[in-house]
């Protein structure tokens, strides 16, 4: 293990509080992000517990994205803290948060239109590399070594998610049902322990869904936590274990998916309607 992943194991030149790690693996305080005078999270506080699968939902607008992108380290707070097993990460860079055990997938997919299903999951493998760029230059043994396990370890992946079949082929030429798991599959090639989610199954069908339910039920089972956004209620509804409700950045309310469609405030938020 390297440097920086000992230090995430360890603890060592992280801000460290004293908490039961059951407590809250994932944590946010008073979380603010503002973008001029728009504040895309506002005073926003959440608890995930380790092995939950979590969803968020709120209509659009609500700052759902954000989310992800502030604890990915993608975007930087304003103000707040946000803790990930006991350790402060909101000031850390996203590939100290990465290595540390935290993995996204994008809405707009983000995938290398020019390299191959399989080489796209590859570059995802990056920190389990150990070779120093001398080694890389000279192609080492290490090197030649390290570049076979990651090809092997993509393909584990690929047959995880069924693409192994079309592993050798662009990922301009998949469906989108494809690409999307080969967003999946590249997040875990970094090996997450916690696996964020934006809108996983947006544009696909009914029966898609569920195949992806099912995938997700899976990551968890292998002891993956999950947060995931989404619109499709057929996903929230069939497969999370508790619902986070955002509104103009903040949370408005969670609960099971049975109490939050009943919930006056969540009718309101998607409705547009007075509570009173």
């Amino acid at each position: 293990m390297d440097q920086e992943a000992n230090e995430g194991a360890s603890g060592e030149g992280l801000p460290r509080r004293a908490v039961e790690m059951d407590d809250a693996y994932l944590e946010l305080r008073n979380v603010y992000r503002v973008f001029g005078g728009l504040h895309a999270t506002d005073d926003l506080s959440l608890n995930i517990r380790k092995g939950e699968l979590v969803s968020v939902i709120g209509p659009n607008g609500a700052g759902k994205t954000t989310l992800l992108n502030l604890i990915s380290g993608v975007l930087p707070i304003s103000r707040g803290q946000i803790w990930f097993k006991g350790h402060r990460i909101d000031t850390l860079p996203a590939h100290r948060i990465s290595r540390l055990g935290i993995a996204r997938s994008f809405q707009n997919l983000q995938l290398f239109t020019n390299m191959s299903v399989v080489e796209n999951v590859i570059i995802g493998c990056h920190k389990r590399g150990r070779s120093t760029l001398p080694e890389v230059m000279l192609r080492t043994g290490r090197v030649r070594r390290e570049q076979r396990e990651a090809y092997e370890f993509a393909m584990e992946k690929l047959v995880f998610l069924g693409l192994e079949k079309k592993a050798h082929v662009a990922s301009s030429s998949l469906s989108l049902k494809e690409k999307k798991f080969l967003g999946i599959a590249r997040a875990l090639a970094t090996q997450p322990e916690l696996l964020l989610l934006d809108e996983p199954v947006g544009g696909l069908t009914v029966e898609e869904i569920h195949e992806a339910g099912n995938k997700i039920l899976e990551m968890q089972e292998r002891g993956i936590t999950i947060l995931f956004i989404e619109h499709r209620m057929e996903l929230v509804m069939g497969f999370s274990e508790r619902v986070i409700v955002m509104d103009f950045g903040q949370k408005i309310a969670e609960g099971t998916f049975e109490e939050m469609k009943t919930n006056r405030q969540v009718i309101a938020a998607y409705l547009g309607q007075d509570t009173e």
